[in-house]
């Protein structure tokens, strides 16, 4: 799924997070998660906060590119999630 599209300036550090509540049955949380950029300029740390939400950490990124953040999740009833957002690097 694709949840948005964001803007950032180059030095920024951003924050975002994703819940999954909706997503999980009764039971069932995240177990593992990861995050891939493309390009590769731009890096984002993933973490899960609690068994539903996970949280980004973004950093870098070229003024006027645009980049993709893939994000794959497993949870512990082993089913798989994905979903994917932009980030728009523009120096204000």
């Amino acid at each position: 799924m694709i949840l948005g599209s964001f803007d950032k300036q180059p030095d920024e550090i951003e924050t975002y997070s994703i819940n999954y509540s909706d997503d999980l049955t009764d039971g069932d949380g995240v177990a593992d998660c990861t995050a891939r950029v493309t390009p590769n300029d731009l890096t984002a740390e993933v973490h899960i906060v609690d068994g539903q939400r996970i949280r980004f950490t973004v950093r870098g990124g070229i003024h006027g590119a645009k980049y993709k953040v893939s994000v794959t999740v497993n949870t512990d009833d082993g089913r798989r999630l994905q979903d994917e957002f932009f980030i728009k690097v523009k120096e204000l």
